[in-house]
């Protein structure tokens, strides 16, 4: 079996995508077997190889965004990554993380998960904003009060420089 990313083809994205957005688990796991076999490589493998290509979105992005939080559960079991993984804090074309998606639909669960998968609250989107600030723009209350919980101080990024210890409650009143 290959642990590489693998180039699918577009009607085969576009179908896992769609039962990821219809929150269809029998078709996405059926699909994800399949695909798994057709490849010759991992159900893993698969959904990181799964990426929409005219908006870079991925599986978590649409469950996140949709507020699926059973599917989303189950799709990062499937990845089983490890916390924080790059896959996780995946940009859409327009800079977007699901992260941002979940937020800015006021998703609270599907926002725990992703954080709890270790996904990065200090990504900056494309606008240059972060989730919070997304979700404070949508008058999300609930997930603000979360994130901001949640966020404490901003990391120092290999080659960034730091905000001076800036706090999540900081950027998002800047913001």
């Amino acid at each position: 079996r290959n642990d590489e990313p693998v180039k699918l083809e577009e009607d085969d994205i576009d179908d896992l995508l769609y039962s990821v957005r219809t929150d269809d688990k029998d078709e996405l796991n059926s699909l994800l077997k399949g695909l798994a076999e057709k490849y010759t490589t991992t159900e893993q493998i698969i959904l990181q190889s799964s990426i929409a290509e005219h908006s870079g979105n991925t599986a978590i992005h649409f469950a996140a965004a949709n507020g699926l939080k059973d599917l989303l559960h189950h799709i990062l079991q499937t990845l089983n990554l490890p916390p924080g993984a790059d896959f996780v804090n995946r940009r859409n074309l327009s800079g977007n993380t699901s992260l941002h998606w979940s937020s800015l639909n006021g998703h609270l669960e599907t926002t725990k998960l992703l954080i709890e998968a270790g996904a990065d609250l200090w990504v900056r989107n494309s606008a240059g904003n972060l989730a919070v600030f997304e979700a404070e723009r949508a008058g999300k209350d609930d997930v603000v009060a979360y994130l901001l919980k949640v966020g404490g101080t901003e990391k120092e990024s290999e080659g960034e420089t730091s905000n001076d210890g800036e706090t999540m409650a900081d950027a998002s009143a800047e913001e």
